[in-house]
């Protein structure tokens, strides 16, 4: 059975609203194990285990969010050359722009030489550091996110 690993963090539930629908939906696909994990609890033994990879972020400051970069610098070196081709794909929640989250999510992949299959999801919520309901229409975007990877892993594709 392949696995997904969906690794996510959320400080005031956005992120965590966005990670659950892409959870919920890929839960739906046959001979796929969904893993689903804050970033702070998530390592090395997690990251090479999986078969894909789904980072569900906020963005702090312009960039990734302190947890998920913190999970990036503990799996990085460990797995460097051991995770090559792996496919990802990224959900940000954005208050204002969400570009630079997804930037620099990327960069780490790469640097992993992960693959990105799918372009991801970034929302724009324009609210900053404080509680919010994400729209059904982002959670909808999330869920076909989660369902397409776990699809492709579950049809071989990734």
């Amino acid at each position: 059975m392949k696995q997904l690993l969906i690794v996510w963090h959320s400080q005031f539930g956005g992120t965590e609203q966005m990670a659950a629908a892409a959870r919920d939906s890929a839960l739906d696909v046959p001979e796929v194990e969904v893993v689903y994990m804050r970033a702070r609890d998530a390592g090395v033994a997690e990251l090479l285990r999986c078969d894909a990879l789904l980072v569900a972020t906020s963005e702090n400051f312009g960039s990734l969010s302190g947890m998920t970069k913190d999970f990036f610098e503990r799996v990085f070196y460990p797995c460097e050359h051991r995770v090559e081709g792996k496919p990802y794909t990224v959900i940000v929640c954005a208050g204002s722009d969400g570009a630079g989250a997804m930037l620099q999510t990327d960069r780490i992949a790469t640097g992993l030489r992960l693959r990105k299959v799918l372009p991801g999801v970034v929302y724009k919520s324009g609210l900053t550091a404080q509680p919010q309901v994400v729209s059904a229409a982002v959670l909808a975007q999330c869920a076909e996110l989660g369902a397409t990877l776990a699809a492709g892993l579950s049809a071989g594709i990734y």
